[in-house]
């Protein structure tokens, strides 16, 4: 993306805020996250409807209050959780009037009568791909969104949403680690369209201190992917079995990249994936002010090609998946 800065090409993620599954939150940071990340100038901000049962919204259309028009907004429905205690309590509902109430309350929550991207959270197994795609259109034609897609679809369904020419903007997972689903993305791209991509950090692992025993709380996902060797998200093949301590021991490698520039490993690993050819813009997930000051410090450090060249070498022994096995559902 010539021409374009490192900050237009990053995005505040607000699920690890304030989504269920990552311990404790903390609203009044929560709120500093998002002011601090306006204040250093980013200007695409993504949640979801049941990021923490609407209160990721509530919080992002409190703090860009008054700067609608200054702001990229992205959001997402389609699916919610019947028990909020329950991260596999999962339902979908992609129907179009399904779709409008989520949207409607999605639009209270934000303080606004539009957003610039609505995107299905993940494939609804009730409907085809070509119907999910039509109900969004409607959206689109109410007035209430730009620019309309979907996240997390299998490589089957999202072959056939983009190829109803309806969806503008894509979101899947997408990091240093994680190389599954480069078609969608690259599909999407050469259609033109927005691609946005989360899991900068992969769940913290490329940027925070574990060590290979690190004990998670008893209400974060993280720790039972690695007890039980599953979760409620795709994230889970990080963590479970022998990748973790590998894992950790890359992210290692990296903070030996990152230290001598003065960088934080998450400062490091965020200035190097938005260098990277597969997404439009990249998320950032940060729980208060000084995470996301942090976070942005790498973008303005100059990352010599040699520099480049080593991270690639380290990233050459990861057991790095590349396969999307979603299916259509």
């Amino acid at each position: 993306m010539q021409g374009v800065s490192a900050i237009e090409r990053v995005g505040f993620g607000s699920g690890t805020m304030i989504a269920q599954g990552y311990g404790a939150v903390d609203l009044e940071s929560a709120r500093g996250a998002v002011d601090a990340a306006y204040g250093a100038g980013v200007r695409f901000f993504d949640t979801a409807h049941f990021y923490g049962s609407g209160q990721s919204e509530a919080i992002v259309g409190e703090m860009l209050q008054g700067r609608r028009d200054q702001v990229r907004l992205c959001t997402k429905g389609g699916v919610r959780y019947t028990d909020p205690s329950d991260l596999l309590s999962l339902v979908c509902d992609s129907s179009y009037d399904g779709l409008r109430r989520f949207m409607e309350q999605s639009l209270a929550r934000l303080r606004t009568d539009y957003v610039d991207v609505y995107l299905l959270h993940q494939f609804d197994p009730a409907l085809s791909p070509e119907q999910q795609m039509e109900n969004l259109q409607r959206l689109k034609d109410d007035g209430l969104v730009r620019d309309v897609g979907f996240c997390n679809f299998g490589a089957e369904a999202s072959r056939r949403a983009l190829a109803t020419g309806i969806p503008t903007a894509v979101e899947y997972s997408f990091s240093l680690l994680d190389h599954r689903y480069l078609n969608e993305l690259t599909d999407a791209g050469r259609r033109g369209g927005l691609r946005i991509t989360y899991g900068s950090y992969v769940h913290g692992l490329l940027a925070e201190n574990f060590s290979e025993d690190h004990d998670f709380g008893p209400d974060d996902w993280r720790g039972r992917s690695r007890r039980e060797g599953r979760s409620g998200t795709s994230g889970n093949v990080f963590f479970a079995g022998a990748a973790f301590a590998a894992n950790v021991a890359i992210a290692r490698q990296l903070r030996g990249l990152a230290e001598p520039l003065g960088l934080s490993l998450a400062a490091f690993v965020l200035a190097v994936t938005v260098r990277q050819p597969h997404s439009d813009i990249a998320l950032f997930g940060c729980r208060n002010a000084a995470e996301v000051h942090d976070g942005l410090r790498g973008l303005s450090v100059p990352l010599p090609d040699d520099l480049l060249a080593q991270v690639d070498e380290i990233l050459a022994g990861a057991d790095r998946p590349t396969e999307n096995r979603l299916g259509l559902a």
